[in-house]
């Protein structure tokens, strides 16, 4: 099999951008022109020029590659549907930035090549490209442009060559299905995203007309509105954040006599979600879908993230904000459903299993409830009577709020602010948490001991999963803090190394929420061989696309699937909750 590097050059500029259109909404955009193809292949080919001019046949059967295959393999296959091009069968196409990030390094071509092959490469032409037409060009800069293309398709088949070696092949299919899902669309129901825009619009003018300087001033300006406080003789708060309480309390007692105290901050709201519900508007075409983006490997422990831009499906609101449910919006076409499924307590449990606490494990498998377990085990429930109706629920919430909040080190003031437990009460709670649940512990002293071992010998410090992923930490740095030595790994975001303060407990929390991940993905692959078309996935929830008729029978099926360990784990206790909705829910 031959393997050849591929990328696109298209037009682009303010308003036809991928980055506010997304992906699909950018192909379609009538100013958009595939202009350049370049392929730089490894058995000589070396080609660049328009793709109408390119021999396609080149690829049927063989391994195809870009560096960021996510905007080139996509519009390929758009480009198949628009007559662009010839449609052929290629073996396998895969995404070096994938590859890149899986092996720690920056996602960029640009900043990969760097840490590998200490290149400095120019995106000069490329930004010089913005608002150029190719016939527009002069023919000096065509000459750029096309030696520009060319070695970004040389580059990309070296980084293969370098790093593919290190990348398992069940990652290259877990970043080869991450891509399909993004590519199927989400439905969208564009009539209440209209209506949600009239709404948030309306909403938007009323705030403003609230807001004495709007028009004068930057609306959000600081300095604008202490002058209008002081004008009205009231004293401007230290912060407006929603998460302070004495802004919300400085707020409730003058928001009636003076209106612009709250417009200012529900401004800054209303706008936010007016610029979400603007790129769903963008990214969705005409067949009523929504075209986003879903990054593999968005963080150091390989969990999943946005793709940047105003809308982060990794993390939409759950409730109603301002009248708007951005949730509802995904809407199941008619005759069609939608299944949410979600893993129940997937970081508890790993944490436990990675802990080699197979005592609470086994009562897990067993029991009704997971916290009935814990309840137990730190000493809260002796067994009478229902565990959930126990003090109205109370006593499971707080078990629930102990279990997720005190497994990776949290102090006893830590855990006061996020749980809302007064001090006394907080401290008690992570004492009796470490006293019970002594193996978890233990886990947090082996990495710490681990951790120290490493930066002594200067070795990476490095953790193994039981996928056999390896989380690589690198050169660890020690330096002395106030009351402690600190351990500082350093990881890339974007194209520069930023340091990150490690502990025990910290690396606790990193190796479960991998492990959760790499469970997560297993899954992901395994309902796609099931033929269950998953539309987009959400930290550990499925969101599939189903035929009305099948719901119930694929809903089973989902939830044997994720209710069955991989292979490679096959101790662990897993649950899977799910249901059939026609719109998205939490």
């Amino acid at each position: 099999m031959n393997t050849f590097a591929l990328d696109y050059e298209t037009y682009y500029d303010k308003n036809c951008s991928i980055k506010t259109l997304g992906p699909l909404g950018y192909f379609s955009h009538p100013e958009f022109d595939a202009y350049r193809v370049s392929v730089w292949g490894d058995e000589g080919t070396k080609f660049v020029g328009h793709p109408k001019d390119f021999d396609w046949d080149l690829l049927e059967g063989n391994r195809v590659l870009s560096h960021n295959a996510s905007f080139d393999e996509t519009l390929y296959l758009y480009g198949i549907k628009q007559d662009w091009w010839p449609g052929v069968k290629y073996a396998e196409w895969h995404c070096t930035a994938d590859l890149a990030v899986y092996c720690g390094l920056p996602r960029s071509l640009k900043g990969s090549t760097s840490v590998v092959f200490d290149l400095e490469v120019s995106k000069e032409t490329r930004d010089n490209m913005s608002g150029k037409k190719w016939d527009d060009m002069l023919e000096g800069f065509q000459e750029e442009v096309d030696e520009y293309a060319l070695k970004d398709s040389e580059l990309c088949l070296q980084l293969w060559e370098e790093l593919s070696p290190k990348w398992p092949e069940h990652e290259r299919a877990i970043s080869r299905t991450n891509r399909t899902i993004v590519q199927r669309g989400i439905p969208i129901d564009y009539d209440l995203l209209t209506k949600n825009k009239n709404v948030i619009a309306n909403k938007l003018f009323e705030t403003e007309k609230n807001i004495p300087w709007f028009g004068e001033a930057p609306t959000l300006s600081r300095k604008s509105f202490n002058e209008e406080c002081r004008k009205v003789g009231i004293d401007p708060p230290a912060s407006l954040a929603l998460s302070s309480e004495e802004a919300n309390e400085w707020i409730d007692d003058h928001k009636e006599s003076h209106p612009f105290t709250e417009a200012v901050r529900d401004y800054r709201r209303i706008n936010a979600l007016k610029k979400k519900l603007d790129s769903f508007e963008y990214a969705t075409l005409d067949d009523s879908r929504y075209y986003g983006g879903c990054f593999y490997f968005g963080a150091h422990t390989g969990r999943y993230s946005g793709s940047g831009g105003n809308l982060n499906m990794q993390n939409l609101p759950r409730a109603e904000h301002f009248g708007i449910n951005l949730r509802h919006m995904i809407s199941a076409p008619v005759n069609k459903k939608l299944i949410i499924a979600d893993l129940s307590q997937i970081e508890v449990r790993t944490l436990c299993y990675l802990a080699g606490d197979f005592d609470i494990m086994e009562d897990i498998k067993e029991a009704d409830d997971i916290y009935e377990v814990f309840a137990r085990e730190l000493g809260f429930w002796s067994g009478d009577g229902s565990f959930k109706e126990a003090d109205e629920g109370k006593l499971r919430h707080k078990v629930k709020q102990i279990v997720l909040g005190c497994g990776y080190g949290v102090s006893g003031k830590k855990f006061a602010m996020i749980s809302g437990f007064p001090i006394e009460q907080a401290i008690d709670y992570v004492r009796i948490y470490r006293d019970k649940m002594n193996k978890v512990v233990k886990l947090w002293n082996k990495y710490q001991r681990s951790l120290v071992v490493a930066n002594h010998l200067q070795k990476d410090f490095t953790i193994e999963l039981p996928s056999k992923r390896v989380l690589n930490y690198g050169s660890i740095k020690k330096s002395a803090g106030e009351f402690r030595t600190n351990y500082v790994s350093h990881h890339y975001k974007g194209n520069k190394q930023v340091p990150i303060r490690l502990w025990g407990g910290l690396l606790a929390e990193n190796a479960s929420q991998a492990l959760s991940r790499d469970i997560f993905s297993d899954m992901m692959l395994r309902l796609e061989e099931e033929g269950i078309k998953t539309i987009f996935h959400v930290h550990d929830e499925f969101i599939i696309e189903v035929n009305e008729n099948k719901a119930d029978a694929t809903l089973e099926k989902v939830l044997q699937v994720m209710s069955t360990p991989p292979k490679w784990i096959p101790e662990i206790p897993l649950e899977a909750e799910g249901k059939i909705v026609d719109r998205y829910e939490k």
